[in-house]
């Protein structure tokens, strides 16, 4: 993906860079000391840094909201003399004008102790994670100067502590283990705006539209969360019969988290915007864009789960196997800032979700067959949410990047097969495919789609009962085959190989909220790879992924305010490469 880094269009000089690159290092290894037969202790630590100039949205479609004709994405780009560098995507051309970084340190060191007491194992591991998160994007999704810096910078440090006894016995196996687990993560956001933000921001019959007034306000952010988490669980395995086992588990578990969120709002000159009761054009103006808010979230709460499974050999290479999970997800807190009401003041409602009730039902088929030659496994579930949380945005500057919300309920249900053989040495194939069925069940007060917002009259919420769940094809499937034949190059003895990956997906939604701007149209990717392998772990290969240059989109955008503007990520075009690796 190409940026266009073009004043061209107020008569200077362009510059292009190439945005969308990786520059990945990592460092890994183990310990392990071993006093006795009975007890053995590794060592692990690893870290990595990641520094991609990354990620650059390019434009792909307008599409009519219900704002007014002048607050158009069409009309908005003409008063400023602004077109976009390519209205085709798959160009890959864009001209965002903000810092694109996407830089990551991220490490750690694990301390994994076993020690064989009586019939079992006592197993404690200890962990220490970070991640130092440096984060930079256009929000605006344009070359316009609208918003200049967004940036949420964040430090994390996670601590787990976990310990677990092991039996197994000749009809009876069992693990009971507690665990926990503290985090704290610390942010410093900037989000400033620019030259072009007030003719895009406000109407033409605003007095102050041939004004400055928004260039250079400038929202700091600062928050932190502390997470704590505690549980205890069991599971065990029953060999009834040789051919019936039960197995069932329970879990305990408790969470607290404490946040702290403060957005302090500064004009150009560097004077503080306070919310105290006074009022004037340009301060409403202002408060539009960013509003101050400060808010300290809290939640807490107590979770049982539990997971109960049957599984029965039905003749030799026939597994025959059913669940049931009554299960959670935690709660959480909202820390990117919440929207505001008509006062300026937060919803304090929207600072905390609650936590997940989920209900898990599947019955599978597990077959072996053909001396074990060929794999064939069915499986179909479904999976019913209460109080699902969804990824929502109201279009506000401030909560641009989304916040969390609950939906009433969802239900994820479909069928599952895989199917492998391999009848030689030399070749094998597989074909895997998935057919989902997600969907909101209830989910009456969601954030409303671009083409029924941004009017006056628009609905403040609307209700998606029935549609569909972002990101989820209804049908997928992966398939590909392998065969290799024996040579000897550079006096190694080894394998030749050739191999074919292809997948499949239909259409999917790409806005938590299904827009009719928003579908992603389904696509085919196919790779190949040719290479030479030997027993002692040496490969060396050639690679070509997107072989046939399929042009898909991985994601869309919805752009801030209700333009009509949709941006998204083109996915890879054809790329080749070679691979060496050698593993000792």
């Amino acid at each position: 993906l190409k940026t266009d880094r073009s004043p061209a269009k107020q008569g200077g000089s362009r510059r292009t860079i190439t945005v969308q690159g990786q520059d990945n290092l990592g460092l890994r290894g183990q310990l392990l000391f071993k006093p006795s037969d009975a007890l053995s202790i590794t060592l692990a630590g690893d870290y990595s840094e990641q520094d991609a100039a990354c990620c650059g949205s390019v434009y792909v479609r307008t599409g009519t909201t219900q704002r007014a004709a002048d607050r158009q994405f069409a009309a908005l780009a003409a008063a400023q003399g602004y077109t976009v560098p390519s209205t085709n995507p798959y160009d890959r051309l864009t001209d965002l004008d903000a810092t694109l970084q996407a830089g990551n340190k991220i490490g750690g060191v694990s301390l994994k102790a076993k020690w064989d007491i009586g019939p079992g194992t006592l197993t404690s591991v200890t962990a220490w994670r970070f991640w130092d998160w440096q984060p930079q994007n256009d929000r605006d999704f344009t070359g316009l100067p609208i918003v200049t810096k967004s940036q949420n910078p964040s430090q994390q440090d996670q601590y787990t502590q976990e310990l677990r006894y092991n039996y197994s016995g000749d009809r009876l196996d069992f693990v009971l283990g507690a665990f926990g687990f503290y985090q704290r993560i610390d942010t410093q956001g900037t989000e400033q705006h620019g030259s072009a933000s007030t003719k895009w921001n406000l109407a033409p019959s605003n007095a102050l539209y041939n004004s400055n007034v928004l260039n250079g306000l400038t929202a700091l952010n600062t928050q932190y969360l502390k997470n704590a988490s505690v549980a205890v669980y069991g599971q065990a395995s029953w060999k009834v019969t040789p051919e019936l086992t039960l197995q069932p588990g329970v879990r305990v578990n408790y969470d607290k988290k404490d946040g702290f969120y403060q957005r302090r709002v500064f004009t150009a000159s560097g004077s503080e915007i306070l919310i105290d009761g006074t009022t004037s054009p340009v301060k409403t103006a202002q408060l539009g864009i960013f509003t101050p808010q400060t808010i300290s979230p809290k939640f807490s709460d107590w979770n049982f789960s539990y997971d109960f499974t049957a599984s029965y050999k039905v003749a030799p290479g026939i597994l025959f196997y059913a669940t049931y999970a009554k299960t959670f997800k935690s709660g959480g807190i909202n820390q990117n800032g919440v929207p505001t009401d008509a006062a300026n003041n937060p919803i304090l409602g929207a600072a905390t979700v609650k936590p997940e009730s989920v209900q898990h039902y599947e019955a599978g088929l597990k077959t072996e067959f053909w001396d074990r030659r060929a794999i064939l496994n069915l499986s179909a579930y479904r999976t019913d949410i209460k109080d699902y949380q969804a990824n929502v945005n109201n279009g506000q500057f401030g909560v641009l990047r989304g916040y969390l919300a609950n939906a009433g309920a969802v239900r994820s249900q479909g069928v599952e097969a895989d199917f492998s053989v391999r009848p030689s040495e030399r070749f094998n194939v597989y074909v895997n495919g998935a057919y989902t069925d997600a969907t909101y069940r209830k989910f009456v007060d969601a954030p409303c789609p671009p083409e029924l917002s941004g009017g006056a009259s628009s609905p403040a919420n609307c209700d998606i009962s029935g549609q569909r769940l972002p990101g989820v094809s209804k049908w997928s499937l992966s398939f590909g085959l392998e065969a290799n034949a024996p040579v000897t190059f550079l006096e190694q003895e080894g394998q030749v190989y050739f191999g074919y990956d292809g997948s499949y997906r239909s259409n999917f939604s790409s806005n938590p909220t299904p827009s009719i701007y928003t579908w992603v149209d389904g696509y085919s990717l196919s790779n190949f790879r040719v290479g030479f392998r030997t027993d002692d772990g040496f490969d060396i290969y050639g690679w070509v992924r997107n072989a046939f240059d399929q042009n898909y989109i991985d994601q869309l955008f919805v752009g801030p305010g209700n333009t009509g503007l949709i941006a998204g990520l083109p996915g890879d075009p054809r790329t080749w490469g070679v691979t060496l690796r050698k593993s000792f």
